[in-house]
């Protein structure tokens, strides 16, 4: 309580302490929560990833213009710190805890994070 009292004295913006728990990874990059080290393209990093775990893969229902009937693409989201990666692109290959993937879709939100889409061919 008495943490969000100084939060309202100081003005703080939702936005301002967003940013601060992005830079010291009070919430989301936490290691005893959401955050966990994945080895990406040879190198260990702090980051979340969500879905395609045996059982809880996140399902595309495939365009059957675009994809033979019968493939299934598995999908998950990847956060990772702005400054732990740069220059990821929609169409390139990254390997994620040594399972090869294809990014689908990479954005950076608040100039701080990257938010990436992985795609992957399930068997």
């Amino acid at each position: 309580m008495k943490e969000l009292i100084e939060l309202y004295e100081n003005e703080t913006t939702f936005g301002d302490q967003m940013v601060l728990d992005l830079e010291d990874g009070a919430a989301w990059f936490n290691i005893e929560e959401f955050g966990k080290l994945h080895d990406i393209d040879g190198k260990k990093v702090l980051s979340i990833f969500v879905g395609d775990r045996r059982g809880q893969s996140i399902e595309i229902r495939a365009d059957t213009n675009k994809t033979p009937e019968g493939i299934v693409k598995a999908r998950g989201l990847l956060f990772i710190r702005a400054d732990e990666i740069e220059g990821v692109r929609a169409d390139q290959a990254l390997r994620l805890d040594g399972r090869l993937y294809t990014v689908a879709d990479a954005r950076i939100l608040q100039d701080r994070v990257w938010r990436i889409v992985l795609e992957a061919n399930e068997s």
